[in-house]
């Protein structure tokens, strides 16, 4: 009895287990804006994107590293995103990076999309 208890406890906690990049991560859709803006990102002046979780938000500035992204500017998206936390960054970097996982939207901000 004691042995099955303890191979149900190594079970569990490997199957909870998280490895490298994965660790600390979480998925959420965001808006990406069509314009970057000036930011400093430390001791370094550069320009931003732009984000947020709803349409109604105000705009939020991103500092941390996107992957998987080829942003243009002029469009408008929707992306599903992977966020990473990063373990020990240097001090003038970001905490988290980014990986797009799936453009759910893309539009010119001319031409918004049709609901």
């Amino acid at each position: 009895m004691r042995l099955a208890l303890l191979c149900t406890t190594v079970v569990a906690l490997a199957a909870c287990a998280t490895t490298g990049d994965h660790h600390g991560s979480r998925e959420r859709l965001v808006y990406i804006a069509a314009e970057k803006v000036p930011c400093s990102a430390g001791a370094m002046k550069t320009e931003c994107l732009q984000y947020r979780e709803q349409p109604n938000q105000p705009w939020q500035l991103n500092y941390a590293p996107v992957d998987n992204f080829d942003w243009k500017q002029g469009n408008e998206y929707l992306v599903k995103i992977t966020e990473f936390e990063v373990k020990n960054p240097p001090a003038d970097a970001s905490r988290t990076r980014w990986r797009v996982e799936k453009i759910v939207e893309q539009h010119p901000v001319n031409d918004p999309p049709v609901p």
